[in-house]
């Protein structure tokens, strides 16, 4: 995924052939680009945008009346979901912020989350991992050789926000991800399923997990069809691209960059480092090419900013994560030389889960799922 890279290239964006999964059409336009152009579509901006961010808003404050909250929000200390929280305490609503604390947040983030729930008047729950499980859990999926070794913090975060919000009977959960500003990520490289996670843990944890809850089907289907709590992806009705975001934040919140994106958990590090050089996958090339198809980037900038030596290739900063997760050099590289597995080489739902593709799809626009999650399993 170079300037260089003799792989057929999209001629709008900057993904390539190595990218699992791609298709490209008869002028060359990959479907990646082909699916932000449907969901540009879906979830328009400006004035559209902001009758149906009113809209959610006015749902939101109906199912909370009478209670202490409107929605849960999930914050990180970083870009997007800061701002989120924001956006959500503009459109007069009552937010309880939700943070998932896997035990690698940076100094910066934790600062952040703090600076803007006191501004902002937000109270803030914090779920905070058992570090040796947490520790334990990322270093089943790393030997499960498989690409995306912060899977089970994603687990995390999602049962922070759905158990919190049945906890405290909250009927909507508000969302950070961008498809503009982060695009969406090929479906092989961070598949998520709760038996594919019950698969790398029976597989190659080496402890019994007392604190860790798994999200399987019948969770989703039990808190989103049952209970009837909705996802709302709020950054789809607001742009959020560009540099006027990190303005606000900095100058009226007082918030620092955490220098990265992502970069509020310091493991992101790893898991950067750990897919470039074990499956050639630049997460990078996802982020850029959405900018790209939003005009923020030129395709050439892209391909500039591609050819510039990334913040993880600091074999500093992956010793010390490495050195957190109790390995050395050589037992990692070993991993790194060891055949690569993908969700497909493990037992998983998905097949069960496209024979329900259309209900899915429903339940998606409904936000009973996140918005984005029938594009990324069924037509990535």
């Amino acid at each position: 995924m170079s300037a260089e890279s003799k792989l057929q290239m999209c001629t709008r964006c900057i993904m390539d052939a190595g990218v699992p999964d791609i298709r490209f059409d008869a002028h060359g336009v990959c479907n990646f680009c082909h699916m932000q152009d449907k969901l540009e579509a879906l979830f328009p901006l400006g004035d559209a945008g902001r009758r149906e961010m009113e809209r959610l808003a006015d749902q939101m404050r109906r199912a909370g009346k009478g209670r202490d909250f409107d929605c849960v929000c999930g914050v990180s200390g970083g870009r997007d979901s800061s701002y989120c929280l924001y956006v959500v305490k503009e459109l007069g609503l009552r937010p309880l912020a939700v943070h998932f604390d896997n035990g690698w947040d940076s100094d910066i983030a934790k600062e952040n989350i703090r600076k803007i729930c006191q501004r902002l008047n937000v109270e803030l729950h914090s779920v905070i991992a058992d570090w040796e499980e947490s520790r334990d859990l990322t270093n089943a999926t790393i030997k499960a050789c498989v690409p995306y070794i912060d899977l089970t913090d994603d687990v995390g975060i999602a049962s922070a926000l759905w158990r919190t919000a049945a906890k405290e009977n909250i009927k909507h959960i508000v969302l950070a991800h961008s498809f503009r500003e982060e695009g969406v990520t090929p479906l092989k490289w961070n598949y998520f399923d709760g038996r594919y996670v019950r698969a790398l843990i029976n597989q190659h944890s080496t402890m019994k997990y007392k604190k860790f809850k798994n999200v399987d089907l019948h969770h989703v289907f039990w808190w989103a069809v049952v209970r009837g709590i909705r996802v709302v992806n709020l950054t789809n009705y607001y742009d959020d691209t560009g540099t006027k975001v990190e303005r606000i934040l900095n100058e009226e919140l007082g918030l620092a960059d955490t220098g990265q994106h992502h970069y509020d958990n310091e493991i992101f590090a790893l898991v950067y480092y750990y897919a470039r050089h074990k499956f050639g996958f630049d997460w990078r090339v996802v982020e850029l090419s959405a900018r790209v198809r939003t005009g923020v980037l030129t395709r050439e900038e892209a391909l500039d900013i591609m050819q510039e030596k990334p913040f993880f290739e600091n074999k500093d900063v992956v010793g010390y994560c490495l050195k957190k997760q109790g390995w050395t050099w050589e037992e990692f590289e070993a991993i790194l030389a060891a055949p690569n597995k993908y969700y497909t080489d493990y037992p998983n739902w998905h097949s069960l889960l496209k024979l329900f593709k259309q209900p899915i799809k429903v339940l998606s626009r409904m936000h009973a799922f996140p918005a984005h999650a029938y594009e990324k399993y069924f037509e990535a």
